[in-house]
């Protein structure tokens, strides 16, 4: 054993050095002790000796440091991969990782049992995102047949075996993994966990098991990098992107497929697409368009379609949560030249309301002369697409999509579709209605407006001005309609007096059926807009030059109004919202995943500040659990016990929102536990990654071995087995403990009180 004594002054040296020097000088000079004899004058001035060295010793602060040897047991510790991952390929043959790690260590049992009889403890410990103790009987260890574990966590599980042995001899670890870290947000970094091996000077021996990527004879296909929550409105089109990793199947054909899986479990695949990869390991990108037709919740799968050969097939598919809004629709624009009034609608109509999606064809005025097969079946395919809501023709001639007598007219398969309850417009220009010889097509019977055989514009000729208004117009409503009310005065009245004239229109004559919604401001009152029901709504407005309202300030009117016109044709002019709606920002989740949501209500008619909500979580088997809504201003949040979702499957969180014991609202919202193995869905490991971790201890030995030669090291240890004396260092300090401090305090104030007693005693005070 040794000693070795410290200072460590509470304030400077030269500053403790002036102190005492101070007190000792007040020593000298103070008051005199008047009669006192040589003795009792001693007493005193020892007494205050020992105070200013008392004084001085509690400035000074000493301590002192002893070493001393102690025996401690030396512990190996095994560290072993017990997750899902470990059941994936070890080498080419059909041999597993979690098969190579049992063999390998029955194969060193006797060893293991050597170490013991060095007095070296071996201790053995299985991870996965969480670090278990490792039971023995009779030698054996309590190890599954199958790995089970979740998710690969190697920092957390090496910095946490380390910190329960931190005050024992750690001659080593051995880390037993495919070195794959696949947890999602890790307690404690890679990187940290080995710079605490490196502080505590402790060796890792890495043994890594599977085959890297870059091996040849692992080949597999995954979908990566697909949205997990997808969200469009019906009849619009949604655009699927993923990541497709295709590994060894250079210049091979991989069918890649998007399937809709509906609420009764049937799927549908609704597009296909296929990659070719031209390297040994490449990443592409694919797309797939989908249009729903059905609002509703779905899945939306992207499925690699597995090949003869891969390992793993877990990872060919990853599905997305898809929620399908009624707020959809779809509008077909057919134009010819375009002009200023077309090119202003296909900026507006789009952003009509949420949901619309609008697809233009344009018919070059060069191809509306005569009728083209190939535009013909084009057309007739787009027209009898049940997704489309509306249809609008622009300035285009009937000649380009009809010829009079002709069977499968694709004007014929347009009335079909209007008769059977989709929307049509007909727009104003120099080649519509009669003039557009509209009268001997199929549409002649649907178009709210009359048209006679000798009505008919050529092309390259004069315009006729009996089918034309060709002077400047003012428009008025004729009837209070949802399609004539949009601009109002500060009077609260409609006021179409200001708006900028129109500059001409078609000459329309209503039919008999039919309704005049806006006409001419002037004596002749010329009909411009007229609207009829043929088992869909029809449309005819007469102009074409409502642009020049945005150039002379209107925009918002000119919005409205084709707004208000879109919506009409589509039956949208009485739809309302969800009074209760939930926002999941997640609606994918791993098993005990954490589950957060927002509720918020609206309502034209109730008072909210009194709302109360009750939720629900309706598992997989249809079993009801009540879950609990934190109300927070307009925005309530909730939030799911993790043990809620720990089985895989479709759940459902629903919400009723009521008002003094009065219903509001109640809505829906489903989210997906996926089955999605992400230990399973990569089959190659990282012994490189178990290689920087083993090499951060290599100044004490560390390094990375194969299963083959752990048998190796062992026998290393047993050969040259570590000291187990240490010295341990022992430190005091004056006033660490508080038995030490409070006994120096009574002594300092022992000493005060006898100097003040005696001074007392002997008439000084």
């Amino acid at each position: 054993m040794s000693e070795s004594w410290v200072l460590q002054p509470v304030i400077n040296p030269i500053a403790i050095a002036v102190v005492i020097g101070f007190a000792l000088m007040l020593l000298l000079v103070g008051p005199s002790f008047g009669g006192l004899s040589g003795v009792r004058r001693f007493q005193l001035t020892m007494i205050r000796l020992a105070v200013i060295g008392l004084a001085l010793v509690a400035l000074l602060r000493p301590g002192c440091v002893q070493k001393i040897e102690k025996n401690q047991s030396a512990v190996l510790l095994f560290l072993i991969d017990e997750t899902r991952s470990m059941e994936l390929p070890h080498q080419s043959d059909d041999s597993t990782r979690w098969g190579a790690m049992l063999d390998a260590l029955e194969e060193n049992r006797g060893r293991i049992e050597q170490l013991r009889e060095k007095e070296i403890e071996v201790r053995f410990f299985s991870f996965d995102n969480e670090v278990r103790a490792l039971e023995e009987v009779d030698g054996e260890l309590s190890l599954p047949a199958r790995p089970a574990g979740g998710e690969t966590d190697i920092g957390t599980a090496i910095f946490s075996t380390s910190q329960d042995v931190r005050d024992q001899r750690v001659i080593g670890m051995v880390l037993g993994s495919d070195g794959v870290q696949n947890v999602t947000n890790p307690e404690v970094e890679l990187t940290r966990a080995a710079d605490t091996l490196h502080d505590m000077e402790v060796p890792l021996w890495a043994m890594a098991f599977g085959l890297p990527g870059d091996a040849g004879q692992l080949s597999d296909v995954a979908v990566k990098n697909f949205p997990e929550q997808l969200s469009v409105n019906v009849k619009n089109r949604l655009v699927a992107k993923a990541t497709v990793v295709a590994r060894n199947y250079m210049n091979q054909d991989i069918t890649v497929q998007l399937v809709l899986r509906k609420e009764d479990g049937s799927e549908e695949v609704v597009n296909t697409t296929s990659i070719r990869p031209a390297s040994s390991l490449e990443e592409q990108q694919v797309e797939m368009e989908y249009v729903p037709t059905e609002p509703g919740e779905y899945r939306l799968l992207v499925r690699a379609v597995a090949q003869p050969d891969e390992v793993a097939l877990r990872n060919n598919e990853l599905p997305a949560f898809l929620s399908v809004s009624d707020r959809g629709m779809r509008v077909l624009f057919l134009v010819g030249r375009l002009n200023w009034e077309q090119n202003a609608l296909i900026r507006t109509i789009p952003s009509a309301s949420e949901g619309i999606q609008l697809d233009v064809r344009q018919i070059f005025p060069r191809n509306q002369m005569t009728y083209d097969p190939a535009i013909g079946a084009e057309l007739r395919r787009l027209f009898s697409d049940p997704t489309y809501d509306v249809f609008i023709i622009g300035d285009v001639d009937s000649r380009a999509m009809h010829q009079p007598g002709m069977r499968d007219s694709p004007l014929e398969a347009l009335a079909e579709a209007v008769q059977g309850g989709k929307g049509l417009m007909m727009l104003g220009g120099f080649h519509t209605f009669g003039a557009g010889m509209y009268h001997q097509t199929p549409l002649e019977a649907i178009i709210p407006v009359r048209m006679d055989p000798g009505e008919r514009q050529d092309f390259g000729q004069d315009i006729r001005r009996d089918l034309h208004i060709t002077r400047n117009l003012k428009l008025r409503p004729v009837v209070n309609h949802f399609l004539t009310t949009f601009t109002i005065d500060s009077d609260g009245n409609d006021n179409w007096r200001e708006l900028p004239e129109l500059v001409g229109a078609n000459r329309i004559v209503p039919k008999q059926n039919s309704l005049v919604m806006l006409e001419t401001d002037d004596v002749a009152g010329n009909p411009i807009m007229v609207i009829g029901d043929v088992g869909g709504r029809v449309l005819a407005f007469a102009g074409d030059s409502t642009w020049r309202w945005i150039t002379r300030g209107r925009q918002d009117e000119f919005d409205r109004f084709w707004r208000q016109i879109i919506l009409w044709l589509a039956y949208w002019d009485g739809k309302t919202d969800e009074s209760i709606s939930i926002e999941m920002p997640q609606r994918r989740f791993q098993p005990m995943g954490l589950v957060k949501f927002n509720v918020s209500a609206r309502s034209d008619t109730e008072s909210l500040e009194n709302i109360e909500y009750q939720a629900n979580l309706i598992h997989t088997n249809g079993r009801k659990t009540p879950v609990t809504i934190n109300r927070s201003g307009a925005i309530s949040e909730g939030q799911l016990e993790r043990e809620a979702i720990s089985d895989s499957g479709d759940y459902k969180l629903e919400v009723t929102g009521t008002v003094d014991g009065r219903v509001i609202g109640r809505s829906e919202r489903e989210f997906i536990v996926v089955d999605r193995d992400k230990e399973k869905s990569n089959p190659a490991a990282d012994p490189e990654q178990m290689m920087r971790l083993a090499s951060e201890t290599a100044e004490f030995g560390g390094r990375a071995l194969t299963p083959a030669e752990l048998g190796d090291l062992l026998d290393d240890i047993i050969a040259n087995p570590p000291k187990t004396q240490m010295e341990i260092p022992v430190k005091w300090q004056l006033g660490e403990t508080f038995g030490d401090a409070a006994g120096f305090l009574s002594l300092f104030v022992t000493l005060l009180a006898v100097e003040w007693i005696l001074r007392k005693k002997w008439g000084l005070v």
